[in-house]
Order: structure tokens, then C-alpha cells, then sequence
């Protein structure tokens, strides 16, 4: 866990030193966010989600806590709008993603070190449910509050076309299909198995690389100082929303519901980690404020440091 988040700061700080001393050009960092979005995160999003093992979990109390919860998330971030952004749109959709999204990388990391093979299990299950809803809400939220001000028909094609979402679909409806036994007997024939590893180890290759280049395009988007005067309110907000009252929600849900062991503890983790790395692409395609959403990215993942930790050891005296 330490040793993921510290690895993700210095990412972050080698982007920024990239950008501004060594690889200045717009359009380089431009065309790099892009392949980000449409190609390198949904490779991660759709292998993930494909190859993820729920057989060992019984997911009733978790999807319904996590749903809950992440629910809870995107209502508080509402509530917060004009405490947290004033009259500013873009900087709402920044705020709003910083309390929404999580850093899988982080997630699964944490999870692994805590309780092993069935850690990941657990993550897998808490990903099935967490990265649809993020995704989706995040877009919406960004097409009504961005730059671009999304509606009607342009509001759908936004959100069930973006990449991400599609790349959830995409990776749900393959762990599905595969697990079903007729399909599951077809794909381990010669020919199908092959063609599937092929397919798989392009797109695992490809989603290998959206975490680094998508943490060094977060540290390109830094402007300056990671707080500024201007930021100050809604990158405490995002702080503060995506750190307390959500980790503290989750809790109080396992403990209301009895639901304990390793998957409850997991369902805090996941819900106390810094926002997601592509969450600052998310704000560049989207139309929402870019900038603000790198300082909250490096902000949150530098706190994390402090925080996930705290969380961990509530939830496993209180949940093992």
C-alpha cells in the first residue's frame, strides 16, 4: 500500500517536471490525455472487469453496501455544490469527481496486502460495482456542469458513449458470457482459447500502461503550486467530502447491517482511497476544469498517506 501510493506521487511529480522542462509541447500532452481515454484506460477497465473472480464471494451484502455508499458520495458532493464551488460549473465537476472516483491501482494494491488471493477477489467485486456507478455519475455530472453543457441527445451519446463506461459493459458482459458453461466449453477449444489469450494479452499489455502515463499526464496538468489561493476551497472540499463522510458512511452501513470480515474492511478501503487517475482525462474531454482536477488528484493521493492508513486500522478493529 505505502509503496503504491509513494510510487504514484513521484509519477505525479515526473509528469510535471516532464511537461515543464523537458517535453513542453501542447500537443504532445494533448494527444497522450487522448490515448489515455480512449485506449489505454478502457484496455484496464475491460481486462479487469473480464477476467475478475467472483465465484469465492458472496456479493449481496457488499454491492449493497458499496451501492449505497457511492450513492451517498454523489448526494453529499450535490449538497456541497455551492459551499465547495460557488457559481462555478467546471470546478463543481471537479470536486464532484474527487468525492466519486477511486484509484483502483491503490485499491487492489491494499487489498492484496491485507488479506492475499481472497483481497483480490474482493477488490475485483468492489470494482464490478464502483466503476460503472463513478463513471457514469462523473459524466453526467460533467456534461451538465462542464464547459460544454451537454443536453438532450448530446447528453446521452456522452454517456453511453464514452469509452469508459463501454469499456465496463464490454469487460461485465465477457466475465458473464465466459463463466457461462456451453461458452466456457467453446473458449477452451484450440483455436478460441488462443485467439482469446491473444486478445487478452494486447488489451492486458495496453491497460499495464494507463496507470503511469495516466499519472504522469496528471502531473503535466499541475499549474505552478498543487494548492493556489483559487483552489483552496474546492480542493479542501474534495479533501474533506472524499475522506470523512464517506469512509465514516461505509462503516457505519457494515456495522447497521453486521456485515463483517475481510470484504467489509475492503468495502472501507475502497471507499476512503484518493480519486481516480483519470479522473483529471475525464475533466480535459469533458469540459470540466482540468486544472482543479490535477490539484485535487496530487492533493488527495498525498494525503492518502495519512488517511487510507487510518481507515484500515478503524475498519479492522471494528469489522475483523
Amino acid at each position: 500500500m505505502v509503496i503504491a501510493l509513494v510510487s504514484a506521487v513521484i509519477l505525479i511529480a515526473l509528469g510535471s517536471v516532464f511537461r515543464h522542462k523537458f517535453i513542453t509541447g501542447a500537443e504532445f500532452w494533448s494527444g497522450l490525455e487522448k490515448l489515455v481515454y480512449f485506449v489505454l484506460l478502457p484496455a484496464l477497465l475491460a481486462t479487469g472487469l473480464a477476467g475478475a473472480d467472483f465465484a469465492s464471494i458472496e456479493p449481496g451484502p457488499m454491492v449493497l453496501i458499496l451501492t449505497v455508499s457511492a450513492t451517498f458520495s454523489a448526494l453529499l458532493a450535490y449538497a456541497s455544490r455551492r459551499p465547495a464551488a460557488g457559481r462555478d460549473g467546471p470546478a463543481f465537476t471537479s470536486v464532484f469527481q474527487g468525492t466519486v472516483r477511486f484509484n483502483t491501482y491503490i485499491g487492489v494494491t491494499t487489498a492484496a496486502a491485507l488479506f492475499g488471493s481472497d483481497g483480490i477477489a474482493i477488490a475485483a467485486l468492489a470494482n464490478a460495482v464502483l466503476i460503472p456507478f463513478g463513471n457514469l455519475a462523473s459524466t453526467i455530472a460533467l456534461a451538465h456542469y462542464g464547459h460544454h453543457k451537454l443536453r438532450g441527445s448530446a447528453l446521452i451519446l456522452a454517456v453511453f458513449g464514452n469509452p469508459l463506461i463501454l469499456a465496463c459493459a464490454a469487460g461485465l458482459a465477457a466475465n458473464v458470457i465466459g463463466s457461462a458453461p456451453r461458452v466456457g466449453d467453446f473458449l477452451s477449444a484450440p483455436v478460441p482459447a488462443a485467439v482469446v489469450q491473444l486478445i487478452a494479452s494486447v488489451l492486458g499489455l495496453l491497460g499495464g500502461a494507463a496507470l503511469p502515463i495516466g499519472l504522469f499526464c496528471v502531473g503535466a496538468g499541475l499549474r505552478g503550486r498543487v494548492l493556489t489561493r483559487k483552489s483552496v476551497r474546492p480542493v479542501t472540499a474534495a479533501l474533506l467530502l472524499r475522506f470523512l463522510p464517506v469512509p465514516a458512511a461505509t462503516l457505519g452501513l457494515c456495522m447497521l447491517l453486521g456485515f463483517t470480515g475481510p470484504a467489509a474492511v475492503v468495502c472501507v478501503v475502497f471507499q476512503s482511497l484518493p480519486t481516480a487517475t483519470s479522473s483529471y482525462v475525464f475533466a480535459r474531454r469533458l469540459g470540466g476544469d482540468a486544472s482543479l482536477m490535477a490539484q485535487i488528484t496530487a492533493a488527495q493521493t498525498l494525503l492518502s498517506g495519512v488517511v487510507l492508513p487510518t481507515w484500515i486500522l478503524i475498519a479492522l478493529a471494528v469489522l475483523m
